[in-house]
């Protein structure tokens, strides 16, 4: 069970690790399942359906906030061009002698 060192023997360890990690993997599926859906499902649209003018301001807002940065920045990269490349040179930037003015 133990090794002489104390620890653990590494076939033992797998196995509590295993154990522990479907039980994990267990309750979290029935928290997600079960409860996750009953708030989604019920409350969240009880709460929709009670307040209906309030919720409309609100989900109309949160669109807003959302898709309007988007669209600004949308319509900012598309007028912008990136200036093209008039002359190519076989050599590498760092070899290519530089001009002065």
């Amino acid at each position: 069970m133990f090794d002489e060192d104390g620890s653990l023997d590494p076939l033992l360890r797998f196995l509590l690790y295993a154990v522990s990690a479907l039980a994990v993997g267990n309750m979290l599926w029935e928290w997600l399942t079960e409860d996750v859906g009953q708030w989604s499902a019920v409350d969240l649209w009880g709460l929709i359906a009670d307040h209906p003018w309030s919720t409309g301001p609100i989900v109309a807002g949160g669109l807003a906030v959302l898709l309007l940065p988007a669209e600004s920045c949308h319509s900012c990269s598309t007028s912008t061009r990136m200036p093209t490349r008039t002359t190519r040179s076989s050599l590498p930037l760092a070899m290519r002698s530089r001009r002065t003015h």
